[in-house]
Order: structure tokens, then C-alpha cells, then sequence
């Protein structure tokens, strides 16, 4: 027997015990989810879709990008439905790679992988938000043009239904939906090959209990994988004051292993926070057909994807300009390639603790020892400190400066020598450590001016 026709034996096993909803088909033991039924949901002058007001949509046309917004409908045990999907794409096929990079909306309706737009447009990926999360819709979409979105309508949680359940539910049957290349669905016209779930913060809470929850039990009639990767990302463990949906505590956990590619991103924020479980996260990396999966702990990254944060959780310090887009980029760039073409991403450290709930052990100017390495840690001009969902930095004196690299030019020879070691083992894409040559040879520019050196 294959690995493949193991694979899907086991899948077989797992799904005999599943029930069935009025949303879900029986095939053979598998639980497949019904395609939704989708309709257009028109742009005029007087009513864009909720989202709009995103960074660059609004010159979405000038990346040879379109946005469109469809209304989707089913059923979850029984209940009824009416929600959104929003939608990205190229508007030329020619430019769409296939893959899909899809997200749950999240409570607050935010749209964290939006974030990594320059990588996905400049790849021709496209992008679609799922509007499986029933408070989201409710409380702020549906409210934002009550006569464009008075169709939409989500159930109640069942108090004893799973955390989550209903949102995994629409998730999978969204999936579905995505994957058929339906000749009315959202991508007409388009070859969709792959689909990723990912997501940032509370979104990457849901794609990891997606995996636990809904994996096994939601699949095509073939009995394989509706989504072909997972990407949860500025996640680990959580506080015990954590509650979605039901209320129920969300208690930590590894994450499982699937038939897929994972790549768990999160940053050193998310590290050192609520460490008291013992990092239940962690778990080792694999390459075994029905375990895929890397982790990546980025020492000096905080919370989220932003290229500068707000530093107003940190008091009057300054605020951070850690390069998380960079590492974001990398990482998702590394996952389709595994999900697409089989390529297996690099392996790192994990950022080194004082044991399992111990404090991130630091190096002597006070960054991170270990993880996923940047110019930012490896040639640093500043300490790097992560607080309450953000981050800030301690910069270096003029005399540690001196001390450290001696010259502006010194310091810039340094920063292309790491940054290519970096790039060449797999930790920067040749745009963003272009970038990187430039941010160093301004800042050496501006410490000249400053008689740093």
C-alpha cells in the first residue's frame, strides 16, 4: 500500500465515528461538506464591500488587482446561513499562480494575512477572506451598510457544540466552494490548483483549531484534504482568559499532525507570553507523509506582521521597526512552495528558553539567543523588546556603535554579509533583503549626520 493510499485508509478510520449535519454529504465514512450557494454581490458608487478602506485596495488596479465581494449560503446542523467571502485576484488569469490564501474573518473583522499583500500580489496569488465568524459578520459588517448585507444572517452557537463549530463548518464548506472552480462560483475563469488556510493573531488561533477540530473530519468526496497547506502564524500559547464563541476555554495545545504542509509562524512576543503550560505549542518538526510540519520562532519579532508598530502598549518607548512583513513573506513563500511543488522549507532553532515555561534567554546586547534569524538580531543597532501585543526598541549608544562596528561603511558590509547568508539558506526572498540593503545604507547615512560615528 502507498503512502497515499495509507494516508487516506487512516482518514477512513478517523471519519467512522463523525456525524453528519444537513450541511455535510456521506460519502463512503467521510464527512463532505456542500458548496455553498454563491451570488455576486455588485461595487457601485454608493456601496463597496466592508474591507475596502484596507491598505492599497483602493489602487488595487495599479498591481493588476480586482476586489469582488460574493454572498455565499447553507446550512450548519440544521441552521441556516447567509454570509460574505471577499475576494483578491489578479485580474488577468494569466497572472494568477493558482494558489489561494484564504482566512476566517475575524471577530473584530480584520484581515490579518492582508498584511503579507506585497508578497501576494507581486506574486500573483490571490487572496480571500471566509465570513465564517458570526460575531464579525453581525457586529460590524452587517452593520457598516445594513441595505447591502441585509441578506446576511448567522446562527446561534450551539452552548454545547464545539468551540468553534459552526465557524469550522462554513470554513470547510468555503473551502469547498474555492476548490470546485465552479463556472459560477468566485474564481470563473481561473485555475485555482492549491488552497492555504492562514491567519495572524486570532485568526492563526482558529486555523490551529481547525486542524485539531475539522481536518480529519471535513473532506472532499475523494476522501482527500480540502485545504492543501495551513499557515497559523503570531500564535503559541494563550492565557486561560482566552474564550471564543461558547465561552469555553480554548486549552492549549501541539498542534496535530496532518496530511499537509504547516508552517507555524510565531514571534518572540508570542513566545515569551503566557509561558505557564509549559509551551504546550512546541513540537518537533517533520517530514513524514502524514506529519508535515515546521515551526519558526523569531527572536525579536513582535506581535503581527507590521513593519513599525504604534508602541503605545509600551509607554513612551520606542516604538519598533522589526521587519515582521519580511519574515512573514519568507515563511508563507517557503509553505506554498512545499504545498506546490514539494520542496521541503529549512529547519530552525527554537528561541532558547530557561526550560519549558522559563524566560528567552538573551545574548549581550539583551536580544534573543536561537530561532529564526535577521539582520535586525544577528547586526543589531538596537535591543529589541516585545510588551503587551507590541514591541519597541532600546537603540545603541553612539559609543556602542563605535564600539561595535567602527565605521558606517563597517557596519553596512556587515549587514550585506548576514543578509546574504541569510537569503542564500532560505530565511529572506531577494526582494525584501533588497530592501534591507537600502534601510542599512540609509541608516549608516543618518548616524554619519548624528556623529555616531
Amino acid at each position: 500500500m502507498s503512502a497515499s493510499q495509507s494516508i487516506k485508509s487512516f482518514v477512513v478510520t478517523v471519519l467512522a465515528t463523525v456525524g453528519l449535519s444537513s450541511g455535510l454529504l456521506a460519502v463512503g465514512q467521510a464527512a463532505t461538506p456542500r458548496i455553498p450557494a454563491v451570488t455576486p454581490v455588485p461595487t457601485t458608487a454608493d456601496s463597496v464591500p466592508y474591507g475596502s478602506d484596507d491598505a492599497d485596495v483602493a489602487s488595487l488596479g495599479a498591481f493588476g488587482y480586482v476586489q469582488e465581494e460574493f454572498f455565499i449560503s447553507g446550512t450548519v446542523d440544521g441552521l441556516p446561513y447567509a454570509t460574505r467571502i471577499l475576494v483578491r485576484r489578479p485580474a488577468d488569469p494569466g497572472r494568477f499562480s493558482g494558489i489561494v490564501l484564504a482566512e476566517s474573518i475575524r471577530s473584530t473583522a480584520h484581515r490579518s494575512m492582508w498584511s503579507s499583500r506585497d508578497y501576494l500580489m507581486r506574486s500573483g496569488h490571490a487572496y480571500v477572506e471566509l465570513g465564517s465568524n458570526r460575531q464579525g459578520i453581525l457586529n460590524l459588517v452587517k452593520p457598516s451598510n445594513p441595505s447591502r448585507y441585509a441578506a446576511l444572517a448567522m446562527p446561534d452557537v450551539d452552548p454545547d457544540a464545539r468551540v468553534f463549530g459552526h465557524l469550522q463548518e462554513i470554513i470547510a464548506q468555503g473551502g469547498m466552494l474555492l476548490k470546485s472552480n465552479m463556472p459560477a462560483g468566485p474564481f470563473a475563469g481561473f485555475e485555482v490548483r492549491r488552497i492555504i488556510l492562514g491567519g495572524c493573531s486570532e485568526q492563526g488561533v482558529i486555523v490551529r483549531v481547525y486542524m485539531r477540530d475539522s481536518h480529519w473530519q471535513y473532506r472532499t468526496a475523494e476522501g482527500d484534504p480540502i485545504y492543501d497547506g495551513y499557515f497559523p502564524a503570531c500564535v503559541a500559547d494563550w492565557p486561560d482568559a482566552v474564550r471564543f464563541d461558547s465561552g469555553r476555554i480554548i486549552e492549549n495545545f501541539a498542534s496535530p499532525a496532518v496530511d499537509v504542509p504547516v508552517v507555524h509562524l510565531t514571534g518572540q512576543q508570542e513566545v515569551e507570553s503566557w509561558p505557564e503550560s509549559g509551551r504546550r505549542y512546541r513540537r518537533p518538526d517533520s517530514d513524514a507523509p502524514s506529519d508535515l510540519y515546521r515551526l519558526y520562532e523569531v527572536a525579536g519579532m513582535p506581535h503581527g506582521f507590521f513593519r513599525s508598530m504604534s508602541g503605545t502598549a509600551c509607554g513612551d518607548q520606542q516604538a519598533s521597526d522589526f521587519p515582521g512583513n519580511h519574515v512573514a513573506n519568507n515563511a508563507l513563500d517557503k509553505l506554498i512552495a512545499w504545498v506546490d511543488q514539494g520542496v521541503l522549507p529549512p529547519r530552525a532553532e527554537r528561541l532558547a528558553t530557561a526550560g519549558a515555561s522559563g524566560a528567552i534567554e538573551l545574548d549581550a546586547d539583551g536580544n534573543a539567543i536561537g530561532g529564526v534569524r535577521t539582520t535586525y538580531v544577528d547586526v543589531p543597532v538596537a535591543t529589541y523588546h516585545t510588551c503587551m501585543l507590541s514591541g519597541y526598541k532600546v537603540p545603541f549608544s553612539h559609543e556602542r556603535l563605535a564600539e561595535v562596528y567602527g565605521s558606517p561603511e563597517e557596519y553596512v558590509t556587515r549587514v550585506d554579509q548576514r543578509r546574504d547568508e541569510l537569503t542564500r539558506d532560505g530565511w529572506y526572498l531577494e526582494e525584501d533583503a533588497e530592501e534591507i540593503r537600502k534601510e542599512a545604507a540609509m541608516v549608516a547615512s543618518e548616524w554619519s549626520r548624528d556623529g555616531a560615528f
